[in-house]
């Protein structure tokens, strides 16, 4: 792990992001350039370093396919000379970076509750609303991100409103390749938010990202994802065969219609599912006009939320 102060490729770390399996992720700025990045520096090891680099590969090449405002803008990618790292790193492993748009704010899971505020809601229709176009876009441009979910949603908290921004395209794949994401009997993805297409290793489509987008939107509106089950192979079933939960039970003020969209948007077909992202959430963002939100008795505050009165 590199601390601040630190020069990865001609990067200067500011401060540490985050990290999973086997990358990390850093906040950064070009030496002798204004501004930050996100830097992601993954350390691959020698029984995975094809299959990983695959996936650093596309991540950056599909995505920089896409130009859009709340998809994530890629700058440049390349991999660590093994001379400019110490001895114990070399023998590790092979690093790869990746410098990619900096968002100033937070994933969208962290607005996951079982009460949502006023001001969640807000942001919630504001997420739905720009991702959704942002998918239809992909989509137009042949592309299939595979792993929409909430935290792969980064929400900029610089400016009064929220801007929603899709971020980790690792298993992202063309529609002209749109094989399942099924490796060696394993889902690659997020199973919470996998479209029954998906689990049973048939053709994909954009109605399988917009499937995963209702299950994110779904754990937003109602704390959790439409099938919380115990195990892997109960959530596998329900995607399969048991109904869409209606969002009015975990959350009553909720306008019973949106039962109905949301069952549409996470049909078991895909061909009965909309014809776009952005028709689901108009109808979402319409629906919700004018509703009251019940005012629970903690609140969580977000940048752009007002503030109480006093």
């Amino acid at each position: 792990m590199y601390g601040a102060g630190d020069e990865v490729a001609g990067y200067v770390i500011d401060s540490f992001l985050g990290s999973g399996s086997s990358a990390e992720v850093y906040r950064a700025r070009h030496i002798g350039e204004p501004g930050s990045v996100a830097l992601k520096v993954l350390h691959t090891r020698p029984s995975d370093r094809q299959r990983v680099r695959e996936r650093f590969e596309r991540e950056f090449t599909i995505a920089s396919l896409l130009d859009h405002p709340n998809i994530v803008d890629m700058y440049a990618r390349g991999e660590i000379d093994p001379t400019e790292v110490s001895d114990e790193t070399r023998t590790r492993a092979t690093i790869l970076w990746m410098a990619m748009e900096y968002i100033d704010g937070r994933p969208a899971n962290d607005l996951v509750g079982p009460h949502p505020t006023e001001d969640d809601v807000e942001t919630i229709v504001a997420i739905a609303t720009q991702i959704g176009a942002a998918l239809d876009y992909a989509h137009a441009a042949e592309v299939l991100h595979r792993d929409v979910k909430p935290a792969n949603i980064m929400v900029a908290t610089g400016s009064e409103r929220p801007r929603a921004v899709l971020t980790d395209f690792g298993i992202a794949q063309l529609l002209d390749d749109a094989r399942p994401l099924a490796r060696n009997g394993r889902v690659q993805g997020s199973i919470a938010y996998a479209a029954p297409e998906l689990l049973t290793a048939q053709r994909l489509s954009a109605a399988t990202d917009q499937y995963a987008f209702a299950a994110g939107l779904f754990e937003l509106f109602t704390g959790e994802p439409p099938f919380p089950r115990a195990t892997a192979f109960a959530i596998t079933y329900a995607h399969l065969h048991d109904p869409v939960p209606r969002l009015t039970k975990a959350q009553p003020w909720l306008p019973s219609s949106l039962n109905s969209v949301f069952a549409k948007a996470l049909a078991k077909n895909p061909a009965d599912r909309y014809e776009t992202c952005a028709e689901f959430t108009d109808i979402i963002r319409r629906a919700l006009q004018d509703v009251p939100v019940p005012t629970p008795s903690r609140r969580r505050w977000w940048p752009w939320a007002r503030q109480p009165a006093g």
